[in-house]
């Protein structure tokens, strides 16, 4: 009889550590649905900025471009799509209406999901050359993220804003 109570109290573990991953799993893939989306240009609010303006040529998945202002910006990730715990490397190109660099900037990014709060991250980006900013840093978890894309110049801030799902 004490056998079969262990046997039982064995199998009601294993049944909880399965159903609470499977859980956690379902959650962290946006609901078993696929939480993948593209790397799309959005608004402060969260909606996606389409064409009808000057930076809507065909670009490659891992990139995505809008104007703020007098400046062009574009944001690409690698590797892509992106992986959750990995390290993804930014790279922000600013360039002037007529395609000139922007050299002068410095440029943060505020990586949230806007379904969860999560702990703040961060990154300051490095000019590389000829408008070209970079750095590195995780996505913590699968699921839809926003990146907020911190410039200053001239002592003026502005943010731009990207969407990308894991």
């Amino acid at each position: 009889m004490k056998k079969i109570g262990i046997v039982a109290v064995a199998a009601l573990v294993v049944f909880v550590i399965f159903f609470m991953s499977m859980r956690r799993s379902h959650m962290m893939n946006g609901g078993g649905a696929g939480a993948q989306q593209d790397l799309v240009a959005v608004s402060a609010d969260g909606k996606q900025i389409t064409g009808g303006s000057t930076v809507s040529a065909e670009l490659p998945k891992n990139t995505a471009v809008q104007q703020s202002g007098e400046m062009i910006v574009s944001l690409s990730l690698n590797p892509y799509p992106p992986s959750a715990g990995q390290p993804s490397q930014f790279e922000v190109t600013l360039t002037d209406l007529n395609g000139s660099p922007i050299d002068d900037a410095s440029i943060s990014l505020n990586l949230t999901m806007p379904s969860m709060w999560m702990p703040p991250n961060q990154p300051d980006m490095q000019f590389v050359s000829y408008g070209k900013y970079s750095t590195s840093a995780p996505f913590t978890m699968r699921g839809g993220w926003r990146i907020e894309v911190i410039i200053t110049r001239g002592g003026q801030k502005q943010s731009v804003f990207f969407d990308v799902g894991l």
